[in-house]
């Protein structure tokens, strides 16, 4: 072990002991945030160091996550329970995916099948529900739409016949309503009624972030899923490549530090890219992007680096060396992981 994989560990270790407490020990520790337990999954995942969690530890994680409740009232949380939403229900079930995929044994049911709901996430059209008031924010809306079929991916991937028992529509159904939200000229999200507020809605915007990255960063929630199931190409695959091309060339990263819009970013290129938008500028960048990264573990991961931006930015690593067609990366030489495929969210 050595490299930048020696300093993620010594993050880990330093400032999120509790955490790996919950994973490692199967200890409780109702002071780590769910999300942050979740983080913990994907980065040991990301690092190939699932062997770290026991059983015990799986169903330490399981048990920390029952205590919330989680959207469409799948679980049997424990009483009374903080509700969580969208975005984070279906991180905690890409978590469980990871860990009963690394053949982890639980003890407990994931789910509640009397008290499903799943009314509450997607419509009677099937449609993924989301807060019309924000249908002008493409970034967030998209963490309902990307977020509601990666839960109803990973309830037929977790419980098939808890699925099928309670009649629940098929992946494919729920995604091909999905498409109508797709603009058909920019592959892009169209939440949103009124062209007129949507341009003055990016105007603002553009005073704190990329309106560009916001729409590019949206679409993909949806598209993680599109793409895990093998729904390709996208819709207006080409103008959203051109698109997400645009923000590929920033350097050394999307914003201050590598965290989830890098790979957001980088896995949209991979995924709607043909045959032939792979060039050797493209794959270039992908090799930079695993180099400046890797600067960055080795001599920047520290306490004012949160821990969800980690996730995000090891798994850029990964979709930058599946662009290059690697069989290992990095100064670790960590083998790639598709981890969408794995977990149908991020």
């Amino acid at each position: 072990m050595s490299g930048s994989l020696e300093s993620i560990n010594a993050y880990l270790s330093e400032y999120n002991a509790d955490g790996l407490k919950i994973l490692e020990q199967g200890l409780p520790a109702d002071n780590v945030p769910l999300e942050a337990a979740c983080d913990l999954v994907y980065a040991l995942a990301l690092t190939h160091q699932l062997d770290r969690v026991s059983d015990k530890g799986a169903n330490a994680f399981l048990a920390h996550a029952q205590k919330f409740a989680w959207a469409g009232k799948l679980n049997i949380p424990a009483a009374p329970a903080t509700p969580i939403n969208v975005h984070l229900s279906a991180y905690v079930l890409g978590s469980l995916r990871l860990l009963a995929g690394a053949g982890r044994r639980f003890d407990a049911p994931f789910f509640n099948a009397a008290a499903f709901h799943v009314g509450e996430i997607i419509d009677e059209t099937l449609l993924p529900r989301w807060p019309r008031a924000w249908g002008h924010h493409s970034w967030r809306v998209s963490h309902w739409v990307g977020g509601s079929a990666s839960i109803l991916q990973s309830l037929w991937a977790l419980s098939p016949e808890i699925a099928a028992a309670q009649g629940l529509p098929s992946v494919d159904a729920v995604l091909s309503r999905a498409d109508t939200l797709i603009n058909d000229t920019t592959g892009l999200l169209k939440c949103y009624q009124s062209e007129t507020i949507q341009r003055l809605f990016k105007a603002l915007y553009k005073l704190r972030h990329d309106p560009l990255a916001g729409e590019v960063g949206g679409i993909v929630h949806l598209h993680w899923v599109n793409y895990s199931e093998g729904r390709l190409p996208y819709k207006q695959a080409a103008e959203l490549f051109q698109r997400a091309q645009q923000l590929y060339w920033s350097e050394p990263f999307l914003e201050a530090t590598p965290y989830c819009l890098d790979f957001d970013i980088v896995q949209i290129v991979r995924t709607s890219a043909s045959f032939d938008d792979i060039d050797s500028r493209t794959r270039d960048r992908a090799g930079r992007f695993i180099e400046d990264i890797d600067a960055f573990f080795s001599n920047r991961l520290n306490q004012s680096y949160a821990l969800h931006k980690l996730p995000g930015a090891i798994a850029t690593q990964h979709e930058a060396a599946l662009i290059l067609g690697l069989d290992k990366f990095g100064r670790s030489e960590m083998e790639p992981i598709d981890i969408i495929k794995r977990a149908g969210w991020i």
